[in-house]
């Protein structure tokens, strides 16, 4: 290759140990809650369209009624603590499913301050049309990759975010140490 500046002749750049080095601490683009946020978005940005154009639902309102998908009647709270969701945001999502008469509220037995939310007949039809949907994009997402490997690395990493959530919560800083403690 020639240099157009001295038209000298150099060999084409070959990769080097530099090429293959791993990306540097200070760069956050290889971080893995960056990553993860990524491929999270990408998804949902996959998803949206279908989902809206076929269910007129959003990836919140999947979300919760995934949340709902038991036998359970669950309280805004309950429903914002395993959706990872703010309460008012999760508010509002279940007025719009009420509204689509896929969920519905109903007062608790013993507690008349708390309101209980359950998926309606057509909720539990709407997920089970959904099912297949999910079923073919994981198989498509999950190609190469061994399923039950990656589904138990991301239940460790969901029950260690859980336990960091925690330890937050629980901690009257606001916001995380200088120097994080070294880990094993």
């Amino acid at each position: 290759m020639q240099s157009r500046d001295t038209g000298v002749t150099r060999k084409p750049r070959s990769k080097t140990s530099d090429d293959t080095k791993t990306t540097p601490p200070h760069v956050l683009h290889d971080h893995i809650v960056d990553r993860t946020c990524r491929l999270a978005d990408a998804m949902v940005r996959m998803s949206s369209r279908h989902l809206k154009d076929r269910w007129k639902l959003s990836p919140t309102d999947l979300r919760l009624l995934n949340v709902l998908d038991g036998e359970v009647p669950l309280s805004v709270n309950e429903i914002s603590r395993r959706a990872l969701v703010d309460q008012a945001w999760v508010s509002r999502s279940l007025r719009s499913l009420e509204a689509g008469k896929l969920v519905e509220r109903s007062g608790h037995p013993e507690d008349s301050r708390l309101t209980l939310v359950t998926l309606t007949k057509r909720g539990r039809q709407t997920l089970d049309e959904f099912r297949p949907w999910a079923a073919w994009s994981e198989k498509l997402l999950l190609k190469g990759v061994d399923e039950r490997k990656l589904k138990a690395l991301l239940d460790q990493v969901e029950a260690n975010t859980d336990a960091v959530m925690e330890m937050i919560s629980a901690s009257p800083r606001s916001r995380p140490p200088r120097h994080p403690p070294k880990t094993k």
